[in-house]
């Protein structure tokens, strides 16, 4: 349930922003976060979407050197090629403050008002997850250091999947309504897996989220 506060917690937010950048992109056939997008790179750009917004941002990647040239720290996966929650696992046992806010690196249309409103819901809650009507999408979702020994103990386990480990947390949906974001063909949750999403997102995505400002409440 989406709950939100009369007063907007001011800029930066209280919480790392981490970045997932990837694993082997085999059907892509190559580096999702390097894909041209808007006049730079899938991961520039959302790194220069949020960036701002948060006290600290992490990249977290197999292959740290690909990174060396952002601003921002490059934390190395801890147990390589293990899938997001180990990309996850890395970023909470890194940041600095209680919370973090998660994205995969083939997110661009990543809107501010919509990251705003979902890390104000999370207090009192281990994870908050964004939820439409295709499903959740647990790289897009806030989570708290409470997450880490759960997350130990499913990658050791050999249990790889997010949303199996969100089930045994104390955790919440915050439900993306349209009515409330600016969006035009895409939704800001939009993701790359393959050619054809990339297609689809060069060719229907050019006018969406992104390149709308945040409204004022």
């Amino acid at each position: 349930m989406n709950s939100l506060p009369g007063d907007r917690e001011p800029l930066p937010l209280p919480l790392t922003a981490i970045v997932l950048c990837g694993g082997k992109s085999k059907r892509m056939g190559r580096t999702k976060a390097f894909l041209p997008y808007g006049g730079t790179t899938m991961i520039a750009h959302i790194v220069e979407q949020i960036g701002e917004m948060f006290s600290k941002t992490l990249l977290v990647s197999n292959e740290p050197d690909l990174y060396e040239d952002f601003e921002h720290d490059v934390v190395k996966d801890i147990l390589p090629y293990r899938g997001p929650m180990g990309g996850i696992l890395s970023g909470l046992l890194v940041a600095e403050t209680e919370y973090s806010f998660v994205i995969a690196c083939d997110m661009p249309l990543v809107s501010k008002k919509l990251v705003r409103d979902m890390t104000a819901a999370r207090n009192g809650y281990d994870v908050v997850v964004l939820s439409h009507s295709s499903g959740l999408e647990p790289l897009f979702a806030v989570y708290s250091k409470s997450c880490i020994k759960p997350l130990e103990e499913s990658l050791f386990a050999g249990t790889l999947s997010v949303q199996d480990l969100i089930g045994g947390l104390k955790s919440t949906t915050f439900k993306y309504d349209e009515s409330k974001y600016d969006q035009d063909v895409l939704p800001p949750y939009f993701n790359i897996n393959t050619p054809q999403d990339y297609s689809k997102l060069i060719t229907k995505g050019s006018s969406s989220v992104h390149q709308f400002p945040e409204k004022r409440k």
